[in-house]
């Protein structure tokens, strides 16, 4: 717990979404007092009652226990006349439809925060923002108050699934506008966690959330990539990946597979408006999330040319697996790959019925996110279905039984797996149904062990395209 003479024992943090309210939760577990503001009455209700609004590991129980000590409450405005000396801003900072950051929410909270400003008071910013947002959109907002503060950026770097785990143990990168700043946010952060790394500036502060996400999109657009060559060159990008990384101090390239997400999605975009402010663009790291952004059309159009080589009428189609990633599981729909997947295949498929199931995500809200109908078991969707589409990787996936899945769709109908967890030449099918993995030129039928075609117009991938419609 905190010294009881800790300066900052009162903090106030705006917007209680997924970063906001895990760290409203962590920091109210070791004793701070958080007063949390959200302006979503949804969101609101669900914390009246002692429940986050998403799946996380750890946190209900946790919501609950520091709701119930008196350590968190909950408002739609900074309450008047709080006494809480730090003010955490952490909304949401979506991209537009031209990949330009909407700043309007974090503007707004600005103004909210200046009308509540005490001289000397902390603001924190943790909203993921192109450089520079810090000093020149947030300070000058606050500076309208009139009173001496001080301001720090600190991003948020969690893992979705393990965010409680990780606030505990992950360093806090602080970096704040004066060294005062700076080392007054790292002694909060030090109250949460042991290792605090500080920096010089806000500025590269910001820089280095963008960083750490660009950075992981890269290596996922580069496996993807892996994926195209592989199934042009007759092989399985999870064979040569596996097979490169094992026992080699020097690999580590991630499996392919579809890359979205609230951060992955934007982060690449952020940083490249940031620096086109400096006079520069960062190519390689735009192209990668342009390649990622390929993946949907490229699977349909795929599945559309091997139903014709099946001589397959596709009626119904169930997209599984459609929250934006499976390990570490999440009901998390922002961002994920399975909505620009629904609507290439609405385009390549246009009298189909497409349904979604998710093992973490509700029904009700997979209905309203993707515009699907939505069942609430796996049997349910995939019953009558012509193509099954495996679209994230949780763990439930690999423990299908493939031979009832089988067994319910249409005949001779395909499943989909991006993600290869089940790629196996021993795999059991019935029912004339195959079972085809994205970055694989492999195609496993119900009769048929594992083979490949010195065809390019029959490989079971999606690299090929024009050969394979």
């Amino acid at each position: 717990m905190i010294p009881s003479d800790f300066e900052d024992r009162r903090i106030c943090i705006i917007g209680l979404g997924y970063v906001g309210l895990t760290l409203a939760v962590a920091l109210a577990d070791v004793g701070f007092h958080i007063v949390g503001v959200e302006t979503n009455p949804t969101i609101r209700d669900c914390l009246a009652n002692k429940k986050a609004h998403f799946s996380e590991t750890g946190l209900d129980r946790r919501l609950q226990a520091v709701i119930e000590a008196g350590r968190l409450e909950v408002h739609p405005v900074i309450p008047v006349g709080d006494t809480s000396t730090t003010y955490v801003i952490t909304v949401g900072t979506p991209v537009d439809e031209t990949k330009h950051t909407k700043l309007a929410a974090i503007q707004n909270v600005a103004s909210m925060v200046a009308g509540a400003l005490k001289p000397n008071d902390l603001i924190v910013l943790r909203s993921t923002v192109r450089v520079g947002v810090s000093r020149t959109v947030v300070k000058p907002i606050l500076d309208q108050a009139g009173v001496p503060f001080q301001i720090a950026f600190c991003p948020e770097r969690t893992i979705e699934g393990k965010a409680i785990e990780e606030l505990r143990s992950l360093p806090q990168v602080v970096g704040g506008i004066d060294t005062a700043s700076t080392l007054r946010a790292s002694r909060l952060f030090h109250m949460l966690t042991p290792s605090v790394i500080r920096v010089s500036s806000l500025e590269a502060a910001e820089m280095v959330k963008l960083v750490n996400n660009t950075y992981r999109d890269i290596s996922f657009a580069f496996a993807n990539e892996v994926a195209f060559a592989s199934e042009a060159a007759g092989l399985s990008a999870t064979e040569v990946i596996r097979a490169g990384n094992l026992g080699y101090p020097r690999g580590g390239l991630p499996l392919p597979g579809p890359v979205g997400g609230p951060c992955l999605e934007k982060d690449p975009y952020i940083l490249a408006e940031g620096l086109a402010l400096h006079g520069f663009m960062p190519e390689l790291s735009l192209a990668g999330r342009r390649l990622n952004e390929t993946l949907p059309q490229r699977a349909a159009d795929y599945l559309d040319g091997l139903a014709g080589k099946r001589h397959l009428n596709v009626t119904r189609i169930a997209v599984v697996g459609v929250a934006f990633k499976g390990r570490p599981a999440t009901s998390d729909l922002r961002g994920t790959l399975a909505l620009p997947l629904i609507e290439s295949l609405r385009g390549v498929f246009p009298d189909a019925e497409i349904v979604g199931w998710d093992p973490v995500a509700s029904a009700s809200d997979i209905r309203r996110e993707l515009a699907i109908g939505a069942t609430t078991t796996l049997p349910e969707a995939v019953t009558g279905a012509s193509l099954v589409v495996i679209q994230n990787n949780h763990t439930a996936f690999k423990e299908i039984d493939f031979q009832c899945v089988s067994r319910a769709m249409a005949p001779r109908g395909v499943i989909y797996d991006f993600w290869g967890q089940n790629e196996s030449e021993d795999l059991a099918l019935d029912n004339g149904v195959a079972y085809a993995t994205f970055g694989s030129a492999f195609l496993t039928e119900a009769s048929a062990a594992r083979s490949a075609s010195t065809s390019k117009g029959a490989r079971a991938g999606v690299g090929d395209l024009e050969s394979a419609t």
